[in-house]
């Protein structure tokens, strides 16, 4: 459905083909039914809970993340709320809310459902070689065939069939043999985020008992698998719960032939507990053994541990013997529990391995091999923990599956003949820039329409962070405008992307993670007024703006670094809004903020940026004004968007 959505977007006719008689059925019981759709923490967080090609999911992350998702789902109409662990839900705790949201917009996009439609096979033909330039392709796609013997041509098939878990939702494993069937590697296929069956039969027993806040470690063959602390849950074939959940996302079936020991009382070393057994026993007379065992673990639970200690629950207080408390002791911080199995696919949450992520390029989601056939979500080898990991790589790899770019005659080639018979050595890029006060909003509405239109965003600011770094590192004075321009000169600044995302090198070194302290912004703020620096940053910004489409925002965008963008907007809104703007995104980090001074510096600022000497900040005459004093962020978005299609004729 995202993937159907993006392609929407894109301009392209979209036919989303599905097997079941609703959509979204397996959403409907992710989370207990109320369908943890992501999750909100930061991105190198994420990508630890990334377990199967983190790498490879870059390119998907960047285009849309976490953040994309749940502003996609809100301006689509449905509310957010975020809990513990940053696990995002609809506020209505209804997941065919997510389902229905997807749909809906579907709808919006003219995208063309059907239900009941099973497809039994890609429909593919030789590649052929255009020109010199040689290619990995084999073959190409020419639709897809239907299994009551209907075919349907597409210029591109997007596999989104899901892997093989939970297949009473349709995911049976089609999309592995369509790949297959089109020369496409599948790795191993083992279930994940499973529960476990064990040998010993008192699990059946202990079927329903929660254990909470205890440890656990697999070991096998002498070695540690993994270990973990958190909830745990016996099943009447073994264990479950979030740690054990966990232990499969990160090991698979590998943990079959293991022994899980769980530490019952794991805020108590071996030292600190033997004290408080022998205390409990001094004391207890001529109790039970198994009445004090009943106050260190749930009473279910007390049988099978004694069993595995080796001590009859009838046995005195007085009658336990040194040897039989260690033995004691050791269970309650080893109670043991021998791996046989998984749950298997019937109850996985996700299925580990999938297409080889070899055979696909990251940064569209196509095949190496057959042009026009594009992965999305669970049958890629994709996989992650729990906690809405897993719903955001299927909305990620969707999303960025779906942005096609059309591939008309002429169009997205670097050399070719135009419309008159006339070679032209480069295709005609667009420039869309963006220009206005400070705190008007134009970074985050220039990075949201780059996203929407599948441009690149250029982040002007760090271009000036990285000269203030070598200035930093020179030891220069913010105030020595001579000192400024000679190194400013020298710096060897160029500009990359991996992964879509933007980097900034200094003399080769990528500094993108060293430019955004305050100490860097201070002297940023301080050298960017400096003739010299400003003209060889625009220099440099203009040569990107050759090569590329991009969405470049500023103050001296459409009046000087790109005076001939085919799009330009002066983004403004009143002193006023954009003070509030502030104070709230202050309060939002728990900083406290004064409203009246930051609408005084902001008056001050927006004096110095328009009569500064150089490249003042004014509206180019040709730039349409937009200002968005009374505005949300996605009615801005929408009007973006409006005036770029306006302008280009779309």
């Amino acid at each position: 459905m995202m993937a159907a959505c993006s392609a929407a977007q894109t301009g392209h006719s979209v036919l989303l083909l599905e097997k079941n008689e609703k959509l979204g059925k397996k959403i409907y019981i992710t989370g207990k039914g109320r369908c943890n759709f992501t999750n909100a923490c930061g991105r190198e967080e994420f990508f630890e809970n990334v377990m199967s090609n983190p790498r490879f999911f870059y390119s998907a992350f960047s285009a849309f993340s976490n953040e994309d998702a749940m502003t996609f789902f809100e301006r689509n109409g449905m509310p957010v709320k975020v809990e513990r662990g940053n696990r995002a839900f609809p506020v209505s705790d209804h997941a065919s809310d997510v389902t229905k949201t997807l749909s809906d917009a579907m709808k919006r996009f003219n995208v063309t459902v059907r239900l009941h439609a099973e497809v039994s096979g890609i429909l593919t033909e030789p590649y052929a070689e255009e020109g010199t330039k040689k290619s990995s392709y084999t073959a190409k796609v020419t639709g897809v065939s239907m299994k009551h013997g209907e075919t349907i041509p597409a210029d591109v098939v997007v596999l989104a069939t899901g892997g093989l878990s939970y297949p009473s939702t349709g995911s049976t494993g089609d999309g592995y043999r369509f790949a297959k069937e089109a020369g496409h590697t599948v790795t191993r296929l083992t279930p994940s985020l499973v529960s476990l069956n064990a040998k010993e039969s008192f699990c059946a027993e202990l079927s329903g008992l929660s254990l909470r806040n205890i440890g656990v470690r697999f070991i096998k063959n002498g070695k540690t698998l993994y270990e973990d602390f958190g909830e745990l849950l016996f099943t009447h074939k073994g264990v479950s719960g979030p740690v054990v959940l966990s232990a499969t996302g990160a090991c698979g079936d590998s943990l079959t032939g293991s022994t899980l020991y769980i530490d019952l009382k794991p805020a108590l070393s071996e030292e600190k507990l033997d004290e408080r057994l022998i205390r409990e026993l001094r004391y207890a007379g001529t109790k039970q053994i198994n009445n004090i065992a009943g106050t260190l673990v749930p009473a279910s639970l007390v049988t099978p541990l004694l069993s595995v200690a080796g001590i009859r629950p009838e046995t005195k207080a007085g009658e336990i013997t040194k040897e039989m408390r260690q033995s004691l002791l050791r269970t309650l911080k080893a109670f043991p529990v021998t791996v046989t199995g998984t749950g298997g696919y019937n109850e996985a949450v996700v299925t580990k391995g999938g297409i080889n992520v070899k055979e696909v390029n990251p940064s569209t989601m196509e095949s190496r091999l057959v042009k026009g056939l594009r992965f999305a979500g669970e049958v890629l080898d994709l996989d992650a923990m729990t906690g809405g990991f897993n719903l955001q790589i299927a909305w990620s790899t969707g999303y960025l599956a779906g942005r096609i770019k059309e591939d008309k005659q002429g169009a997205g080639k670097e050399s070719g003949r135009d419309n008159t018979g006339k070679e032209n050595k480069k295709k005609m890029t667009v420039n869309i820039a963006i220009d206005g006060p400070a705190g008007a909003g134009k970074s985050t509405i220039a990075k949201a329409v780059a996203k929407r239109m599948g441009y690149i965003y250029v982040d002007t600011g760090a271009m000036y962070r990285t000269i203030a770094l070598y200035l930093l590192r020179k030891g220069i004075s913010a105030d020595d405008a001579e000192a400024i321009s000679k190194a400013g000169k020298e710096a060897d600044v160029t500009i990359d992307y991996k992964d879509g995302v933007q980097q900034v090198l200094l003399f080769g070194e990528n500094v993108s993670g060293l430019i955004r302290t305050e100490e860097v912004g201070n002297m940023a703020s301080a050298s960017s007024v400096n003739k010299d620096i400003r003209d060889k940053m625009a220099d440099l910004q203009r040569k990107l703006a050759e090569t590329k489409d991009v969405v470049m925002d500023g103050r001296d965008i459409g009046t000087n670094v790109l005076p001939n963008a085919q799009v330009k907007v002066y983004l403004t809104a009143s002193i006023e809004e954009r003070a509030r703007r502030r104070v709230k995104e202050y309060e939002e980090k728990g900083i406290e903020a004064d409203y009246e001074q930051i609408a005084k510096d902001i008056a001050e600022r927006d004096y110095r940026d328009m009569h500064r000497e150089h490249a003042p900040l004014c509206r180019a005459e040709d730039a349409v004004l937009l200002d968005t004093s009374d505005m949300t962020i996605a009615e801005v978005e929408d009007a973006m968007i409006k005036i770029i299609e306006e302008k280009l004729g779309k």
